[in-house]
């Protein structure tokens, strides 16, 4: 019989897909099925007096308080569930109140805002929040992708070399100017022509429309064969897919998501930064520490170049390794 999962989802997909990393992560290692409950306030227009009144009961954690917190929301289903995981500080409370009442494990991913470490049986970060082994701290937010699960994708798909951009736009702190995208079109046109390998391009929702419609049409005398344009309604694209086929990966810094997710690929990543960043520190902190470990090299929009392999492979496949025997023993399976 499988174990069963519930990913208690707040339909943010960053957030789902870090749930659903874990969820897959330990899928490897047991016999598991996994759905979905989805998050949903009783009263939505009171959705930020909620979520402050959940936190202080989250405090005052009984079974009476657990049931006032379950009240707050929208019923879910724990009906033979083994384990919760959830991402995302909003969802804190409620997967508490739900390990309280049903004595069910949780796995809560990201900062807790305030709730307490106990109630939880892990807490999943890129920071360190408590001094306890149960604040398993990880140098990659989990994600869904792997660099098996890259290639097998790349193999199923028959694409072949080339260069990923994964292009996103003013956020967290980060804002571009035009010229800067002059810049990044001209040394993706010259990288081109260096290697030879043809270029593929994936905006996101953050990327401006007049961008990327300067990206195409400035980037229309290369080979752009598997390019992605969010705005003209490319989004049917297999990202595993395109990172297993991958040579190099560059994406802009201001997604913490799109960098996790491509160092995960096991290719040489670069981040691409802006002249101008004024970034949450704790933003920040977090991608100087890719760069300290030597999961991405930091570059200037105006000057990138193509990074060699250095056994990234192995090292996400021992921190993939370590990261599920530390939640398997956390939860007790």
């Amino acid at each position: 019989m499988p174990k069963k999962i519930i990913i208690l989802s707040d339909d943010i997909p960053g957030h789902f897909n870090q749930s659903k990393g874990i969820a897959t992560l330990l899928s490897n290692q047991i016999n598991v099925s996994i759905s979905v409950e989805t998050m949903a306030y009783k009263f939505i227009f009171l959705r930020s007096s909620i979520t402050f009144l959940a936190r202080i009961l989250c405090r005052l954690m009984s079974k009476f308080s657990a049931k006032i917190i379950r009240h707050f929301y929208q019923n879910i289903d724990m009906n033979g569930v083994d384990l919760i995981i959830a991402a995302g500080g909003n969802t804190a409370p409620l997967s508490a109140a739900l390990k309280k009442t049903f004595s069910v494990p949780v796995i809560q991913l990201g900062s807790p805002r305030g709730t307490p470490l106990r109630l939880f049986d892990a807490l999943v970060t890129v920071e360190k929040y408590f001094d306890h082994p149960g604040n398993i701290v990880v140098d990659i937010t989990p994600n869904i992708y792997s660099p098996s699960v890259c290639l097998k994708a790349a193999k199923s798909q028959d694409m072949h070399d080339h260069l990923l951009f994964l292009i996103g736009g003013k956020g967290m702190g980060y804002s571009y100017e035009q010229e800067e995208w002059t810049a990044l079109v001209k040394n993706i046109i010259y990288l081109q022509k260096d290697t030879q390998l043809p270029v593929t391009i994936v905006t996101s929702r953050r990327t401006d429309p007049i961008v990327e419609k300067k990206l195409q049409y400035e980037l229309s005398s290369i080979s752009t064969t598997y390019s992605a344009w969010y705005h003209k309604g490319d989004k049917n694209y297999n990202l595993a897919a395109l990172f297993g086929s991958a040579k190099n990966i560059f994406v802009t810094e201001d997604s913490a998501m799109m960098i996790s997710e491509s160092i995960s690929s096991g290719k040489p990543v670069t981040t691409l930064y802006p002249s101008y960043i004024k970034s949450p520190p704790r933003y920040e902190n977090h991608i100087s520490k890719y760069s300290d470990l030597e999961l991405i090299k930091r570059s200037s929009l105006h000057n990138f170049e193509l990074r060699s392999k250095q056994g990234l492979n192995e090292r996400i496949i021992a921190h993939r390794h370590e990261l599920a025997k530390k939640l398997m023993r956390a939860i007790g399976w």
